[in-house]
């Protein structure tokens, strides 16, 4: 199923490279702010998770801590890639019907072009967040620390080589159902609004009594949030995150089967239902 699925790609590689240049130029052609806007988005997202740390450290009657700050940073920027790519992938067959009805190429090209898409505007995130990061450390005090520098960094990577994996699965999974179920795309709005709530963006795990954490950590989201920004801001990795790393690993793998697996079996009757 999968050498099926690469071969297919790769087969058609001109074509996902130019569906996936086009979405990048459509969405910023006719706007005012252009390429702006991968800026705008996560200081949009960093700002409100700043705020709500700000609200929590005053309800426990101390202060926002600078490394409070850069995790929010680091995990706004994860979860707007996990949302925007999964919200764009979800519409991408209803978005493409013509190309879908008419021409025949392999389907999954629409939804991987939708999340290369916002891979490119993850890219431009990263480097906002990295300029941002040592602004940080500039103004940093004290012990604080907005970065730390270490080996652990070559793991970041791979952690978001995890989540964009996840976003692959998902994406697939949810594109397929769109076509038959066309109230799916209301259902992942509702769910991405609100779910930066419950993935570990605002609130971290150790916010949380010890007793709820594990729950909290079924979100396989957490797991990869807590762990990048706590090799990114402390330069380490929690030990006690590692069983939960390879939870993610293990679902992200099952996210992957089912939804190349959901997407092939209806594949067929896109078209019909389209």
């Amino acid at each position: 199923m999968f050498t099926r699925l690469f071969k297919d790609l790769y087969a058609y590689r001109d074509l996902l490279v130019a569906l996936t240049s086009r979405d990048i130029r459509v969405r910023y052609k006719q706007a005012a702010m252009g390429i702006l806007w991968a800026f705008f988005l996560p200081v949009l997202a960093i700002l409100s998770g700043v705020i709500i740390r700000i609200a929590m450290a005053h309800l426990q009657g101390g202060e926002l801590q600078l490394p409070n700050v850069s995790s929010v940073m680091v995990r706004s920027v994860l979860w707007l890639l996990f949302a925007s790519a999964v919200g764009s992938s979800a519409i991408s067959l209803i978005s493409n019907l013509n190309l879908v009805t008419k021409i025949y190429f392999p389907r999954e090209i629409l939804p991987l072009s939708s999340i290369f898409a916002r891979l490119f505007d993850f890219v431009i995130s990263v480097v906002g967040l990295i300029i941002g990061l040592v602004i940080l450390s500039l103004f940093a005090k004290g012990e604080a620390t907005a970065v730390t520098i270490t080996p652990a960094l070559l793991l970041v990577p791979v952690l978001a080589l995890i989540l964009v994996l996840m976003i692959m699965g998902i994406g697939l999974a949810l594109a397929s159902a769109n076509i038959f179920f066309r109230d799916v795309k209301y259902i992942v709005e509702v769910v991405l609004r609100f779910g930066i709530f419950f993935s570990g963006v605002m609130i971290f795990v150790d916010d949380l009594p010890q007793a709820i954490q594990p729950i909290f950590l079924c979100n396989p989201l957490v797991p990869l949030m807590e762990a990048t920004s706590g090799i990114v801001v402390y330069g380490e990795l929690d030990p006690k995150l590692w069983p939960w790393l390879g939870y993610s690993v293990i679902v992200t793998i099952c996210l992957c089967w089912i939804g190349v697996a959901s997407f092939r079996r209806g594949e067929h009757l896109f078209a019909e239902y389209a």
